[in-house]
């Protein structure tokens, strides 16, 4: 796991770019290259996991120092097929030999060798840029399911590509306008189709971009959902069982310990029950737990864990927070965010407190819900599809009596995949007309159709939560707070036979064992206790409704004044959600929004760009 920046000019004069904007995403080295011509910049910062010598530096530059291949790679994430794709070149290239064993030269020597057609074959997660000096050639793409963030600007001169938006908005990035604040405060995070500064840009997942001399650029898709399984006569408990172990198994590929998040919930026990079978030596499980305001330990998922961990033969870790480490570990969270975020604060939490045991790669079972049907959504989607037939001022009227009324007068349109990105909206319509934000229609579209029509609804769920709710705000926020503290988080769910097998399978098979996420439970029941099949999840959760009401009161109240401050929003407004918040009529969550992103405007310095479209509001 690495962080890089690349400054492509092809008609002019490239210019290096700050790595220590992105530092913590690479503790381990750095390196920067430019080519002889001055056409193009690498940087990049290396967390050093596989191929821990001086041969897995970047940038890799092929044709020297015995390295294959042509062209320069920076790369950011893990092939976990690359052994296997050695080999394959090997067979079909003659002379192919290998420096070192990193996944990078790997893909380096591919590249090189095969172009934009050897990305197809890659699994794992990732995003690179890939050059070829000799014909002033450039290719970058990004793993399927926007696992590895892709960052990239587009301007008069060329390209800038980065994992992260904060070196990109800091040199390229234009100011946000009121469109992106409200599609923010829709989603309780950025969608990638209209990130907070318009100049940049996330490459789509499944897609490469390929630029050439004279500017030219292309972006094409290699990757879609939705492929039907093939027919192999084996069950779908058995396959699904198959290939969650092969999945798990590969991401443990690493030449520096790997370690397993243990919750008390499903999807963290398997990950950890399947890992613990292939590390002989123990693997190493990580809970955190936190005191309450008395200073006595709270209802948490510790023991629960604890004995699941010692139930796989693993050696387990109980992290105990002190209240106030929790709450400076708030503030923290919100501190290191490169986009606002309503979430992210558990992730950092879990991250900060395991760094100090000098850990750098940790399993997740982030994905499980979205495949085998963990969400409401699976459920609710039927229904808001019937309700999006009723005329809207029919549902308008029902806000009169309910503030679900409100909700339910902005469905849009009764499609499936609509209603279930639709039930994951924060803000309504009327609280942006009251807040004086534009209320245009902000559901991230994906960015491009597929072409392969998923098989029912609940594979239009599945899909619908994964490339909205999953991708803008889980895995972002995966990456940016566990990036924040050094450590590079893998999630075994979202290996993409398995992401492509379940979702094409029929609902039947996925709703078939009556209870929440059956399909996965049977495949896997051998490895979990009957009491943790049927026990309730406790979950780490944050008191964060009473703590906005306590000791994060002044911490709130400085958010609300930045985000009024700075420009977003106006201060009648700002007073209206405090009333509301205090009378409980107001999830936290809202709230907390507009306090992230207050502070972060302030702690950016981020200046608003007059809307065309709208007059300047005047603070009340």
């Amino acid at each position: 796991m690495c962080g890089f920046l690349v400054d492509f000019e092809p008609r002019g004069k490239a210019q290096p770019m700050a790595c220590e904007e992105i530092a913590h995403r690479g503790p381990d080295a750095r390196g920067e290259w430019m080519s002889p011509d001055g056409k193009i910049w690498m940087g990049h910062v290396r967390l050093s996991i596989l191929d821990l010598s001086p041969a897995g530096a970047q940038p890799m530059i092929g044709g020297q120092d015995g390295f294959m291949g042509r062209g320069v790679l920076v790369f950011n994430g893990e092939i976990y097929n690359h052994q296997a794709l050695r080999r394959e070149l090997e067979l079909s290239f003659s002379g192919v030999s290998w420096r070192g064993t990193s996944d990078t030269e790997t893909l380096l020597v591919g590249l090189a060798l095969e172009g934009e057609a050897f990305i197809p074959q890659l699994r794992g997660m990732f995003a690179f840029v890939w050059y070829d000096p000799g014909a002033g050639r450039l290719i970058a793409a990004r793993d399927p399911l926007g696992i590895k963030p892709l960052y990239y600007t587009r301007r008069p001169e060329g390209l800038a590509f980065a994992s992260e938006v904060r070196p990109l908005k800091t040199r390229y990035g234009t100011p946000p306008s009121r469109a992106e604040v409200s599609a923010y405060l829709q989603w309780g995070a950025c969608p990638e189709t209209m990130l907070l500064f318009p100049a940049v840009t996330a490459l789509p997942p499944g897609h490469f971009l390929t630029a050439g001399p004279g500017s030219r650029v292309g972006i094409g898709r290699y990757w879609k959902p939705g492929r039907f399984p093939s027919n192999d006569g084996k069950t779908a408990v058995r396959r699904v069982r198959e290939l969650l172990e092969k999945a798990v198994e590969e991401h443990l590929l690493s030449d520096v310990p790997v370690a397993s998040f243990l919750s008390s919930g499903l999807d963290s026990s398997l990950i950890t029950a399947l890992a613990a079978r292939h590390v002989p030596k123990g693997l190493e499980t990580f809970t955190v737990g936190f005191e309450t305001e008395s200073g006595s330990e709270s209802a948490d998922e510790t023991a629960m864990a604890a004995e699941f961990s010692a139930h796989c033969g693993a050696r387990h870790h109980v992290i105990r927070l002190t209240r106030s480490e929790t709450l400076q570990c708030v503030e923290e969270a919100v501190e290191k965010m490169d986009l606002p975020s309503v979430d992210a604060i558990n992730m950092y939490i879990v991250c900060r407190a395991v760094r100090g045991f000098d850990l750098k790669v940790a399993l997740s079972g982030l994905g499980a819900d979205e495949l085998f049907g963990g969400y409401p959504s699976f459920r609710d989607a039927p229904l808001l599809s019937l309700l999006a037939r009723v005329p809207r001022p029919l549902r308008r009227l029902l806000g009169l009596v309910s503030a679900s009324g409100n909700r339910l007068a902005d469905l849009p349109d009764p499609s499936t995949r609509t209603v279930s990105l639709f039930r994951r909206r924060f803000w309504t319509d009327r609280m942006l007309r009251h807040s004086g934000l534009p209320t245009r229609d902000f559901l991230p579209k994906e960015e491009a159709e597929t072409h392969v029509p998923l098989r029912d609804a609940f594979a239009q769920v599945s899909w619908a939560e994964a490339s909205g709710y999953m991708r803008n705000m889980l895995l972002r926020d995966a990456d940016q707070m566990s990036m924040a503290a050094s450590i590079e988080l893998r999630v075994p769910f979202l290996d993409l036979d398995l992401f492509d097998y379940v979702l094409s399978l029929p609902a039947r098979e996925k709703t078939r064992y009556g209870r929440t996420k059956g399909l996965l439970v049977e495949s896997c029941r051998d490895l979990l206790p009957e009491r943790f099949l049927t026990a309730r999840k406790q979950g780490f959760s944050l008191p964060m409704r009473r703590w906005m009401e306590g000791p994060l009161r002044p911490y709130v109240r400085r958010g609300l004044a930045a985000a009024q401050e700075e420009w977003a929003l106006p201060e009648g407004f700002l007073h209206e959600l405090e009333r509301d918040f205090a009378a409980g009529r107001l999830h936290w969550t809202r709230l907390w929004s507009v306090v992230v992103l207050g502070h972060y405007l302030k702690r950016n310095n981020v200046p608003f760009a007059r809307d065309p479209l709208q007059p300047e509001l005047r603070l009340q």
